[in-house]
């Protein structure tokens, strides 16, 4: 069978258009053989189209109910787990600890993202309000701190992050469409437990 020039750029076309669409909407299917123990004919079996990103969320989740290191806040649903560094690659899937901060006692300090990324994880802090509980688990044991501050910071003013006497666990995001200010929530410690999650 022959193909003429149109057919061909038709052809072509139209596989242009199809191979776009399978990667704009980011789905693939998984094919797994199986061979049946009967016969020498393979079974070919379509798995469902699996969006990549949830996929890759559910991945993050998977990670976050295994890890003891965590925060929550009831009041904004948020339950995420915690890991070393604020680094973009860190802040992508978990909420970071900032380095220089104790884990434990004096100010627990932590970044996370409120928008644009896969993991938006500091997206509701704004709307915390003056009590709203936050809790904080480690191996160590569960805290529970109160908010006592829900402000706009400047980017350069560090004293937020500062180590302090007291136990107190601060937040940092940044603020939206205004990247010369971040968001600092801070709340102080008010009870504490041994448990772990």
């Amino acid at each position: 069978m022959s193909y003429t020039k149109r057919n061909l750029d038709t052809l072509s076309f139209l596989l242009t258009i199809f191979i776009f669409v399978i990667f704009y909407f980011g789905y693939f299917n998984i094919f797994f053989i199986a061979f049946s123990n009967n016969n020498l004919n393979s079974k070919v079996i379509y798995s469902k189209k699996i969006p990549i990103e949830n996929q890759t969320q559910r991945q993050i989740i998977q990670a976050n109910l295994s890890n003891q290191w965590r925060i929550q806040i009831p009041k904004i649903g948020l339950n995420a787990h915690i890991e070393e560094g604020t680094t973009s690659e860190v802040l992508l899937r978990a909420v970071g600890h900032f380095g220089e901060s104790n884990q434990w006692d004096g100010n627990v300090c932590l970044a996370g993202h409120n928008r644009g990324y896969q993991c938006n994880f500091f997206q509701k802090i704004k709307e915390l309000k003056l009590g709203d509980e936050i809790i904080y688990y480690t191996k160590k044991g569960k805290r529970i701190y109160q908010v006592q501050m829900n402000q706009v910071i400047s980017e350069t003013d560090w004293s937020y992050l500062e180590t302090t006497k007291d136990n107190r666990i601060t937040l940092i995001t940044c603020e939206e469409n205004r990247g010369e200010y971040r968001r600092c929530v801070q709340a102080m410690l008010v009870s504490e437990t041994n448990d772990v999650f």
